[in-house]
């Protein structure tokens, strides 16, 4: 088991460490060439973008590695699964851009909408946001035939096209267009996983069809989920970094913009690693409580060594790390890696056990554990931004993680202590 792991998780990291390297890259040109003001813009639109994937990433696609992944599932029913999810995530989209856009424009768009006009902005905004979704909807594909190597080369591929594009659209000085640029070069992957699928279309055949609902019935449980994980996610994350940006305006937010962008950026390294690998793996044990405790303790062990590790060498280094990853302005934020640090290391051995509920399907036991997250992190900063100001995001950061980990750590206890 381990040498699997270690072999499947060395092509995964490759990719996705060239993968984060290229966002820290994408940071760096912000940095220098807008300032933390740009910094803070760029955080805002990719936090934006995540609000149209992440229900159909954390949804359809996790839906489609937990039952692609399960060997008692048969090829035909595999296919359903295929078809619904397909047209699940069509629906999701048109829903989210009439909510985001029709219903609230002017709060989620207004700051990205300067230099173009409003159809010019979504003339590229909108085909886009959907390469985006069918790019992670053919990646969940490939993960779930475990074809790791494939994945790797695939994320490789669109790193490349990416920073190209994001490089273009910096040069342009066109605000709009370098925002623009990011969501158009990660769409760009969606080529390159369909052009694998369709070589490899013989031994993995896919097909277009219609929705069926016994199909229905099993993705619902993970859209539900992913709902969840959106409203006290990444939408939790944009009101909160808005009220900062309100409060403190774009350059003070940037300082704090810059430390959690690191964050995204290793945490990238470890969903990326470990999660394409883990969660494919331990959703085909499912069946085998036995097996699938040693598997997640392992697991868990290795990642929460390794990160103690790497986070302790970046706290050590924070200033290097801050001026080299963005630009010497930055080093000012070094007072705000304390607490996200440790907040880090519990968001990722944390992960590891939402993952577990996932692929349980407990759908109660992942939506309250979300809203539990949510809560403490709200609560913390109530408590602490006047006296903290910004090292009180941190500090709530920290404190929600904790939480997150001990009250998942109890609601798996069956599954890791018995």
């Amino acid at each position: 088991m381990k040498s699997d792991f270690i072999k499947k998780s060395s092509w995964s990291f490759t990719a996705v460490a060239f993968r984060a390297l290229g966002g820290l890259t994408i940071n760096k040109l912000f940095s220098i060439y807008l300032g933390p003001a740009g910094l803070t813009l760029l955080s805002h639109f990719q936090n934006l973008t995540s609000l149209f994937t992440l229900v159909p990433s954390e949804g359809v696609n996790r839906g489609i590695m937990k039952y692609w992944s399960d060997p008692l599932i048969d090829q035909q029913e595999k296919q359903r699964i295929f078809q619904t999810g397909l047209w699940v995530t069509l629906s999701i989209y048109l829903l989210t851009f009439l909510g985001f856009f029709v219903w609230q424009g002017d709060f989620f768009f207004s700051r990205f909408i300067q230099d173009l006009s409003v159809q010019q902005f979504l003339a590229v905004f909108i085909p886009a946001i959907f390469l985006m979704l069918m790019s992670g909807y053919l990646n969940s594909v490939v993960l779930a035939m475990r074809e790791v190597r494939a994945y790797a080369i695939i994320n490789i591929i669109g790193l490349v096209l990416l920073v190209l594009v994001v490089y273009w659209g910096i040069q342009s000085h066109n605000q709009d267009l370098a925002l623009l640029s990011f969501s158009v070069g990660y769409g760009l992957m969606f080529f390159a996983s369909l052009i694998y699928l369709v070589v490899k279309r013989k031994t993995h055949p896919l097909s277009l069809g219609k929705a069926d609902k016994e199909s229905l019935g099993k993705i619902f449980s993970f859209l539900a989920m992913a709902i969840s994980a959106i409203l006290f996610g990444r939408f939790l994350d944009f009101m909160v970094r808005d009220y900062v940006i309100d409060l403190y305006g774009l350059e003070r937010t940037g300082l704090w913009q810059s430390v959690a962008k690191m964050s995204t950026s290793y945490l990238l390294v470890f969903t990326g690693t470990v999660g394409v690998v883990y969660y494919p793996k331990m959703a085909s044990l499912i069946h085998e409580p036995k097996e699938l405790r040693r598997y997640v303790i392992r697991v868990m062990s290795f990642v929460a060594l390794i990160s103690l590790i790497s986070l302790g060498v970046y706290y050590l280094n924070k200033e290097l790390v801050l001026s080299l990853f963005f630009s010497k302005e930055f080093k000012s934020a070094s007072y705000l890696v304390k607490y996200q640090v440790v907040g880090d290391l519990f968001s990722i051995v944390s992960y590891l056990l939402a993952y577990l509920l996932s692929a349980k399907v407990a759908t109660t036991k992942y939506i309250f554990a979300q809203f539990f997250s949510a809560f403490v992190y709200l609560l913390f900063i109530n408590i602490l931004i006047d006296q903290y100001e910004l090292e009180a995001l941190t500090m709530a950061y920290m404190f929600r993680y904790i939480g997150f980990f001990l009250l998942l750590v109890w609601m798996n206890r069956r599954s890791l202590f018995r």
